[in-house]
């Protein structure tokens, strides 16, 4: 026969891996780390816009950006992305895109583990953006 209090505690050791390993994936509980349809992406640019702790990035190359970019984003090439992280405040706001979302991924999951408190992700990237009929500046 097994004894009830074995199982217990192995139950509890279970339990704690378990919760312990899903928890470090996702953001710290002051962060907030979401991806966002650009129209949602679009209200936030025109409610923060003016605000000098939010910034829009384009995480595409330099020939992309200057093909056409939201309004006032900055650009910094994804590919170069972990040159730059340390010139950012991570107590900014953050509205993050590329084309599609692939890089800007990855820009994401950079900033959430370096602690920015505030990132939003465009979901599906400009060309999303462009198709929900955006402005597009450049290009």
């Amino acid at each position: 026969m097994v004894d009830p209090y074995l199982s217990l505690a192995l139950g509890c050791i279970v339990m704690a891996v378990l919760i312990g390993g899903c928890s470090s994936a996702g953001p710290a509980p002051d962060q907030i780390i979401r991806t966002v349809p650009p129209a949602e992406a679009s209200a936030l640019i025109e409610e923060m816009g003016q605000r000098p702790e939010f910034v829009i990035i384009d995480a595409r190359r330099p020939d992309e950006f200057a093909g056409g970019h939201i309004p006032g984003a900055i650009n910094i090439d994804s590919a170069t992305f972990s040159e730059h992280i340390a010139e950012l405040d991570p107590d900014g706001i953050y509205v993050i895109y590329c084309r599609t979302g692939v890089r800007s991924a990855g820009v994401r999951e950079a900033m959430r583990e370096a602690e920015f408190g505030e990132v939003y992700e465009i979901e599906g990237g400009i060309g999303a953006w462009k198709a929900a009929g955006l402005p597009v500046a450049g290009g």
